[in-house]
């Protein structure tokens, strides 16, 4: 095995920290389950997949810099181990749909609790005539016909500027339905996903409603409006050669696509764009959900202490252990964290600014009060 090989697979052994994907996971994915996904191809249209690999990208890049300071094994990103492949799988595998829960009615006639209106799972996105004499003139007229919206509608953002930075990439069509007649039927629901390019066509009958190819089409809506705002930081690529199935999204710089992802939490996207995305998701407000998530995996994925847990990786919490000094297990090295201490706790920091509210040291009944979530000043060595 060669020096480039041996240098994935260290940081293979880190990237698929099962027990934490398995722990944050959308579906609730077993560590068995999130070990095979990595292991095995993942069926995924190209644009999906092109889309979810620059997130990765951006999130766990390669590190060639830090070979000489810390170790070969830093260098080797999330591509490498083909990270992008378990998002896939666990945004299409975190909601069945039953179809005794399916109904005919519109959105509009107030369907019960118990019920779920059969159009919020079906969409179709037909962008095969873009620029022909009957089709639409661009792919925000497309959106905008589907979501039986125009332009006026979409307050305080410049259509012009918007329907110029929006593109699918090489997608021609998107097409989501149930596979049967579900408003006759009983038990798990089968959609019927069918994706185009100009090159390819992807397929599949699936029992869970496949997000993963949904929400990529949202993070081209998103970005499209990132940059006619003017949020973007970094000049537009345009050049998408790095990810070439890829719309919008993969046209921002890794740090705007950070960016991006984070104005559906924490910048109102999802307020500003409700009417023009809900035709794509059957709720819209999940995505922010979905962000914290892909934040998330990627984190518990690599920070965490699977690369000094050699061969117990995969086993039982309570069977696993450290092969590795921990003073030396990477993630404690990046992280600057000693392993295990009393009062650790104590020091314990946020990185949002701000972090949680502290607690009055006095008030506190200790250690029951130590929690994860606490910034406590003053106790055990704090500051």
């Amino acid at each position: 095995m060669n020096e480039a090989n041996d240098t994935a697979a260290t940081r293979r052994g880190v990237m698929k920290g099962i027990g934490g994907l398995a722990a944050l996971s959308m579906s609730g994915a077993t560590i068995a389950e999130a070990e095979d996904v990595l292991n095995d191809s993942v069926p995924s249209d190209p644009h999906t997949l092109d889309t979810y690999r620059s997130i990765v990208d951006a999130i766990v890049p390669r590190t060639p810099q830090l070979e000489s300071e810390l170790g070969p094994e830093h260098v080797p990103g999330g591509l490498d181990v083909e990270l992008e492949k378990f998002l896939v799988w666990d945004f299409n595998h975190f909601q069945e749909i039953r179809a005794e829960m399916v109904t005919e009615k519109g959105l509009l006639d107030g369907p019960s609790d118990a019920e779920m209106p059969l159009e919020m799972f079906e969409s179709v996105l037909d962008l095969t005539n873009l620029g022909g004499l009957l089709g639409p003139d661009s792919p925000l007229d497309v959106v905008l016909d589907l979501a039986d919206l125009d332009l006026g509608d979409l307050l305080d953002l410049d259509g012009d500027a918007l329907e110029e930075a929006l593109t699918f990439g090489p997608v021609e069509r998107y097409d989501i339905s149930f596979a049967d007649d579900v408003t006759s039927s009983s038990g798990p629901a089968e959609f019927e996903l069918l994706v185009e390019t100009a090159n390819e066509t992807t397929h599949q009958v699936v029992q869970n409603y496949p997000y993963a190819p949904a929400f990529t089409l949202v993070f081209d809506i998103v970005a499209a409006e990132f940059i006619a705002r003017g949020e973007n930081e970094d000049a537009i690529k345009r050049d998408r050669s790095k990810f070439p199935a890829g719309g919008t999204f993969v046209q921002l710089s890794p740090e705007d696509r950070l960016r991006c992802l984070w104005t559906i939490v924490d910048g109102s996207a999802i307020d500003r764009l409700d009417d023009l995305l809900s035709p794509l998701v059957p709720d819209v407000g999940i995505l922010k959900y979905v962000v914290m998530a892909v934040n998330g995996l990627h984190g518990f994925g690599y920070y965490t202490e699977w690369s000094g847990l050699g061969e117990t990786k995969t086993n039982n919490p309570t069977e696993r252990s450290l092969s590795t000094p921990a003073g030396e297990v990477q993630s404690r090295q990046q992280s600057g964290y000693p392993g295990p201490a009393d009062g650790y706790a104590a020091n314990w920091r946020h990185a949002v600014d701000g972090g949680f509210a502290d607690p009055d040291v006095e008030n506190l009944n200790l250690p029951s009060d130590l929690k994860g979530d606490d910034v406590i000043e003053g106790i055990g060595g704090g500051t």
